[in-house]
């Protein structure tokens, strides 16, 4: 079987930033049909029984499409890791932009 995928590697989550999560699950999702080939029987049947589930696979996209929203949560958190002096007038409307979006689509 042959896969038209670039030559990507899997990204590792990093507790201290944000982005690391997005960024680990929007690869995850890009690579799915490379990671269930990689760990189907016989090549790694020792963590087959490990495998995401659809409904798991499911999962990781809404996390993913919640992170994204406008503006995105893992964008935010990397303006604010650059920046030395955090203002209120800056980081208070961002907020609130993010908590409206999530707010508005949990309703949807």
């Amino acid at each position: 079987v042959s896969y038209q995928l670039a030559h990507l590697t899997l990204i590792r989550d990093s507790p201290t930033r944000w982005g690391s999560s997005y960024l680990m699950i929007e690869r995850a999702l890009y690579l799915r049909q490379a990671i269930e080939v990689y760990i189907s029987p016989p090549v790694m049947s020792t963590i087959f029984k490990q495998r995401l589930t659809n409904n798991e696979w499911a999962i990781l996209k809404d996390i993913k499409n919640i992170l994204e929203v406008g503006p995105p949560a893992h964008a935010l958190q990397a303006v604010m890791c650059t920046e030395h002096t955090h203002t209120l007038a800056c980081i208070l409307p961002a907020f609130d932009s993010l908590l409206s979006t999530w707010t508005r689509m949990r309703k949807e």
